[in-house]
């Protein structure tokens, strides 16, 4: 139920990201809104990367797909989460497109959410897979710093 309400409100937040056009906080031609096009590339460069990293434990979901491999090479040997990283980036490229008080807030949510969803990934996967640990001792998380992961 957890991981269905935390994939529910990634895809949701990215859709309002999408959609929401309010009265933009700075000038059309600031520098925020030209960043949101390299923004965009960033992103689908990351998930990119991941996907082909990841394909033999591919999930939308945080739980680990049984009897699949802890992925630690490609991308996964610098990032632990390198797909929910790919998507706070696009979405910062959606927020920035037309900053808003709105914007700025669901990208925050969506944050948040990421957030969760990735601790919630990390304790399964410390359960499924001996060497999760050392691996997330070791690897950068969404915020680029290593993790202070404790013992159970």
């Amino acid at each position: 139920m957890k991981a269905r309400v935390l994939v529910g409100l990634q895809f949701g937040l990215l859709g309002l990201l999408a959609l929401v056009k309010g009265s933009s906080l700075v000038d059309p031609n600031s520098i925020f809104e030209k960043l949101s096009p390299y923004l965009y590339v960033i992103g689908a460069l990351i998930l990119i990367l991941a996907y082909k990293a990841l394909r033999p434990s591919l999930r939308v979901s945080p739980i680990p797909l049984e009897g699949a491999p802890l992925i630690t090479t490609g991308i996964y040997k610098w990032l632990r989460h390198p797909m929910y990283f790919s998507v706070l980036i696009f979405g910062a490229g959606l927020a920035l497109r037309g900053v808003s008080l709105v914007s700025i807030g669901l990208w925050l949510i969506l944050f948040i959410v990421l957030i969760i969803k990735a601790s919630y990934e990390d304790s399964l996967l410390a359960l499924a897979h001996s060497q999760a640990l050392d691996y997330q001792r070791n690897t950068r998380g969404i915020f680029l710093t290593k993790k202070i992961v404790k013992e159970k």
